[in-house]
């Protein structure tokens, strides 16, 4: 699938004028084009950065046969909980630190003591509970190997992952799309702000109402819910921030800017006055 190509909707609910969503992903995949998710460490020296986000190169824009390997897919798990609360940058900075002290192994981070793995992974932020979830996730990984779990049904291997500690809905979902290819789409902070800001729901729903409204309304396609994931970060990273740039959005048109039911005004700080 080097060539992505307009994407339809199957049972499509449509919520008053608003684009249909397949609609809205080839609008998103026009304006910004491949996002090349999810980025792993090998591809830096040949790769480029579609997202000018950072200084790393570990995308693959236009390709969505990886991962390629059980390391590949160890890797991307970690990633999935690094980068929870946090952002890419911060993410990325302690992959490299984990691979820079030869901690990209399951077996390594299990022997690491919990202080020094903390310290390694500090730029991802609330780092010494996640020296921990690394931690339960290897151990789950000494019970069951990655290539053992390639072959567990989809439900049947989230519902596995959700009883690690320390992974939730959205780093279990991202694990499946990203590390295992499973059409499940991703839900995190940037799907519930483009869909409350665009109007597509009054209030914010729940995760798995808002995953369902996704599935719903979209074939179920490994690359597209890949593609379609990376690119809402993209535009709510550039456009549709928490104090979106409407003056700035290539979608004025189409989008019901209700932004403003759901911000909330910046509280002016009372500066002391120096002597």
């Amino acid at each position: 699938m080097a060539d992505q190509k307009p994407i339809r909707s199957i049972r499509q609910h449509k919520v008053q004028d608003l684009p249909e969503l397949n609609e809205l992903y080839n609008l998103l995949y026009s304006k910004y084009g491949p996002q090349g998710w999810w980025p792993l460490m090998r591809l830096q020296k040949s790769r480029q950065n579609p997202t000018e986000r950072g200084k790393n190169t570990w995308y693959h824009p236009g390709e969505y046969n990886y991962p390629h390997s059980e390391e590949d897919i160890f890797e991307i798990m970690i990633g999935a909980i690094l980068t929870q609360n946090t952002s890419w940058e911060n993410a990325d900075k302690a992959l490299g630190n984990l691979a820079k002290h030869g901690l990209l192994n399951k077996k390594k981070i299990l022997e690491c003591k919990q202080d020094f793995l903390a310290e390694i992974i500090r730029s991802s932020g609330y780092y010494n509970q996640k020296a921990i979830k690394l931690q339960n996730l290897c151990t789950f990984l000494q019970n069951q190997s990655i290539s053992d779990l390639k072959f567990i049904e989809t439900m049947k291997l989230r519902k596995a992952l959700l009883q690690v500690k320390g992974i939730g809905p959205e780093t279990a979902d991202s694990i499946l799309l990203y590390g295992f290819n499973r059409p499940i789409f991703v839900i995190d902070a940037y799907t519930y702000r483009l869909m409350l800001y665009m109007g597509y729901f009054a209030q914010k729903p729940k995760y798995d109402e808002l995953q369902t409204f996704f599935h719903h309304n979209l074939e179920p396609n490994v690359a597209v819910f890949n593609e379609y994931h990376a690119l809402i970060v993209q535009h709510c990273v550039r456009v549709c921030r928490k104090q979106p740039k409407c003056a700035e959005c290539p979608f004025q048109e189409i989008c019901h800017q209700k932004a403003a039911i759901f911000i909330k005004p910046r509280k002016k700080k009372n500066r002391k006055k120096e002597n």
